[in-house]
């Protein structure tokens, strides 16, 4: 793939990206410590999956909880109409729930009425570099834009970073005469909680895989973001510095940030309308410097929301790059 081999490039040292001397627009103190920020060529959100879990009540006389979701599955217990259960997560008309009692197994979905609570609007702290006024007007609204389509049932805290990037490009092939081209990068920084990962990953997903769906969301709204940009650059070429207004002006990254402060870096496009992520990913990881990984799997956009992660052991038994990666999202290997 082109934009496959365009990041590789950008993973040397000589072309990495720093975002220095970033200014806080508001939203407290924050210092939001991403070492390197790399530009990444352009190439059903699971609301529970994003940690969102949602009450039912039981609404027949009798309803069995199975093993698996399947009506020949065995069943394990039985509840009562007005039985309240959390809802963990969702297949074929089928709901994985957990009672008050920390029971948990397979419901099916026409024997509950699902309570819907209401949403919270997160936190989000914004960060930007080298902004006109015009442009921080028109990323706030962005930002309010955003609070509303991440509201969930809890409050959540994201950052939100705008990076402009600025290189040399010569106006004409052999001229030697240089002119200034602008891009923009747009980073959502995501919490990564390794709990709720394993609780939500896929139970079909193959070993040594992550799961990209649950964070298929944030990509989403992100890419939404960065067509509004395009739209607002086209407006107005000269506010944003940019000859060129395609989709190549704007490049997004979604960054999965834990507690302990280790990062992977995801990117992706829409095909059809669809948001698909890339067959890559960068990991900064234990203090190693960022490194990036390829999926296995072909590059067929089928393939894409699951990331098939290379051996963790290199032929001599010793430990490669990819055990960081299954190490951030607790792999076994």
């Amino acid at each position: 793939m082109a934009a496959h081999s365009g990041l590789k490039a950008l993973f040397t040292s000589s072309s990495r990206v720093v975002i220095n001397k970033l200014k806080k627009i508001k939203y407290g103190l924050f210092l939001f410590g991403l070492g390197v920020l790399l530009v990444v060529l352009s190439a059903g959100f699971s609301w529970a999956a994003s940690g969102e879990n949602l009450q039912a009540v039981v609404r027949v006389s009798k309803a069995n909880v199975r093993k698996a979701p399947d009506k020949h599955s065995r069943r394990l217990f039985s509840l009562r109409r007005k039985s309240k259960v959390k809802v963990l997560k969702e297949r074929d008309q089928w709901l994985f729930i957990v009672t008050d009692k920390g029971r948990q197994g397979w419901l099916f979905k026409s024997l509950v009425r699902i309570v819907k609570p209401p949403k919270i609007k997160p936190e989000i702290e914004f960060f930007s570099s080298g902004l006109e006024a015009e442009q921080e007007i028109f990323f706030g609204s962005l930002i309010n834009r955003l609070r509303s389509q991440l509201a969930a049932v809890e409050v959540r805290r994201f950052v939100f970073v705008v990076s402009r990037l600025d290189s040399d490009r010569a106006l004409e092939p052999g001229s030697g005469v240089g002119s200034p081209a602008t891009s923009w990068l747009l980073v959502l920084q995501v919490p990564f909680n390794r709990a709720l990962y394993e609780q939500e990953r896929g139970e079909d997903i193959e070993v040594g895989t992550i799961d990209l769906l649950p964070y298929q969301g944030y990509l989403k709204v992100m890419l939404e973001g960065r067509d509004l940009v395009i739209v607002e650059m086209k407006k107005n070429p000269q506010l944003w510095a940019s000859a060129e207004t395609g989709l190549g002006a704007v490049q997004v990254l979604i960054v999965l940030k834990s507690e302990s402060r280790d990062q992977v870096a995801l990117s992706g496009f829409k095909e059809r309308g669809f948001p698909v992520f890339n067959d890559y990913i960068m990991l900064e990881v234990h203090g190693f410097s960022p490194f990036s990984l390829t999926s296995v799997l072909p590059a067929n956009v089928a393939d894409f929301n699951k990331f098939v992660l290379p051996s963790p052991q290199l032929p001599d038994g010793s430990r490669a790059p990819a055990a960081l990666a299954h190490d951030f999202f607790g792999l076994p290997y």
